[in-house]
């Protein structure tokens, strides 16, 4: 069994040890400044995602590709719709016979010769050259003998053509600055990954590039128009289309349309890089304003540690400022000072409460050594010796009381401030008062004057129910037999309510409407043997802890002259 015991410990240790590493490196255990760093931190790498996650949707709704293609495919219904109708013409055929210029058979028109209908490469050129010069498609036409008639990489305005001199450039790398170089390769970048997303889309669709002759061939076989995904050497993927060019149900030629499909990506590029600039710049003011709000709370969360040290210690209390805020620091600020307070408003009261234990368990320890001395001398008769001995058995009784009633008020202290309370309707909680005083010797008559709203306040109901007990007590034992004592609820205002103790009593002298609060006091010269003085000290310890106060009034009544208690404790909002 024992070591079964032993076994549980050690894995209980285990267990325990396993928990506080745990523990270790939660967030919680590390400092605050720290903690709003790995906060910003976390929003940080969340932001990335999303910048991430935003250009990803961005390339892959990007229609730049597809409104090319569809311009692509416009300019080449353009051309084919132009060639179809104006450039298939007949032309001359040269003749042999006319080597002789002095024949004049050659100067006849009606001896020309002309050929069958051919795509006329003139006609075709200078329609390319004056519409589609400086378009950003590559543009070949082919006749249907597979003869390149036009491409637009080859031409040029004669206009246009001018004679400059190059002179020699040396770069420098200062050129570009810092901002410049990081721009251009975060484009790059962009493009690299456009390219990689496009790439990935056109992956099934791809094929390897042929020769051109190969597509005029197939368009001229399929007489349709066709679109190919080509991928270079290089790696690069181009777009072609190809259109016949068809007359009476003959193919003249072939228009070939082509441009790369990636590098397309330029303002897409400035998009991300305007967004990746907002990133950057709110990342930077978030952490700027965190250093600023870690420092506004760091600070005086320490300051706050710093006087607590300070108070505990006690060392210069000259120091010790508390912050006045208004916020939630200020608020701990106050709590903690009254915390501080409390603790040493407490620590006062134990080392009074000490004193007056000491002080009033020395006066009867004073009595009986005196008594048992005068005991032991044998000089006094025995009438003397019986009347010593009748006092230290009256003081035994009261050290018995007095030690009775000190524990009682310590573990009131400690259940005060562990019990739960309650909302107590004090109409209802008057009707169980009554049932406590049914047997009183002096037949003293409880009278309750209820109040037409049945209030409720927040208390301990054990405890209250203590408080009416000393207070009805301390009535019944100061006033006559058959008399009455009266308990009258009020209205105080719309946050408290009052309760009055009036009793037909000696009553008390009002200047010692404080000190009949204090420990063992008590001013009773009768039977003072059965009372100790905590009874009233108890009743405002329990009242005070219920946000109320309690104290000795002046009675307004004729009918009750004697002592009259005033309690007012707070309504249920």
């Amino acid at each position: 069994m024992i070591r079964t015991l032993i076994k549980f410990e050690l894995d209980m240790d285990q267990v325990i040890h396993g928990v506080n590493n745990y523990r270790k490196i939660a967030l919680y255990n590390l400092p605050l400044s720290i903690q709003i760093l790995a906060i910003n931190l976390f929003i940080t790498c969340i932001g990335f995602i999303i910048l991430i996650l935003f250009n990803f949707y961005l390339i892959n709704n990007d229609d730049s590709a597809q409104a090319k293609k569809i311009n692509a495919n416009e300019d080449l219904k353009k051309i084919q719709f132009f060639l179809e109708r104006n450039a298939i013409i007949r032309v001359p055929v040269f003749d042999e016979a006319c080597i002789n210029e002095n024949n004049q058979s050659c100067e006849d028109e009606n001896n020309l010769q002309l050929s069958e209908p051919i795509l006329e490469p003139k006609i075709t050129q200078e329609f390319i050259l004056n519409n589609f010069l400086n378009s950003k498609y590559d543009i070949k036409i082919y006749n249907d003998e597979w003869i390149r008639l036009v491409d637009t990489q080859d031409l040029y305005e004669i206009s246009i053509v001018e004679e400059v001199e190059i002179k020699e450039v040396q770069f420098t790398g200062n050129d570009i600055n810092i901002y410049q170089n990081l721009t251009q390769k975060y484009l790059r970048l962009f493009s690299a990954y456009h390219n990689w997303i496009i790439k990935k889309h056109f992956e099934e669709r791809k094929v390897q590039k042929k020769s051109e002759i190969s597509y005029v061939s197939q368009s001229i076989k399929d007489r349709t128009n066709n679109e190919y995904i080509v991928v270079d050497d290089d790696g690069i993927l181009y777009q072609y289309l190809t259109s016949p060019i068809i007359s009476n149900d003959k193919v003249y030629g072939v228009a070939i349309f082509s441009y790369a499909v990636l590098n397309q990506s330029e303002d897409l590029g400035v998009i991300s890089l305007n967004i990746l600039i907002f990133y950057i710049l709110f990342v930077l003011i978030m952490i700027f304003m965190s250093l600023i709000f870690s420092q506004s709370l760091v600070a005086p969360i320490k300051r706050l540690s710093k006087l607590t040290i300070l108070e505990r210690e006690r060392v210069n209390e000259n120091e010790i400022i508390y912050p006045q805020r208004e916020d939630e620091i200020g608020t701990l600020s106050k709590e903690i000072q009254n915390m501080s307070l409390g603790l040493k408003s407490q620590i006062e009261q134990l080392e009074k409460f000490s004193a007056d234990v000491s002080h009033e368990l020395k006066n009867p320890l004073t009595s009986f050594q005196s008594a048992i001395d005068l005991i032991d001398s044998n000089n006094i008769d025995e009438d003397k010796k019986n009347l010593l001995i009748s006092n230290i058995k009256n003081d035994l009784k009261r050290m018995n009381q007095l030690i009775t009633d000190i524990s009682n008020f310590t573990r009131l202290k400690a259940e005060i401030e562990l019990e739960k309370n309650e909302y107590i309707k004090v109409n209802n909680f008057f009707d169980e008062i009554p049932e406590i005083f049914t047997n009183n010797n002096k037949e003293v008559k409880l009278i309750f004057i209820k109040h037409s709203e049945n209030f409720e306040v927040l208390a301990n109901k054990n405890k209250l129910i203590q408080v009416f007990v000393n207070l009805i007590e301390n009535s019944i034992s100061l006033s006559p037999d058959s008399s009455k004592i009266l308990i009258q609820l009020d209205k105080v205002d719309e946050k408290f309510i009052s309760l009055r103790f009036y009793d037909q009593g000696k009553g008390v002298d009002l200047k010692d409407s404080e000190k009949i609060f204090e420990r063992f006091y008590s001013d009773r010269q009768e039977n003072i043997k059965n009372h100790t003085g905590l009874g009233l000290s108890i009743a405002r310890e329990i009242i005070e802890h219920m946000h109320g106060s309690i104290s000795l009034d002046k009675s307004d009544k004729s009918d009750y002259p004697g002592a009259c208690f005033l309690i007012t404790l707070p309504i249920k909002q």
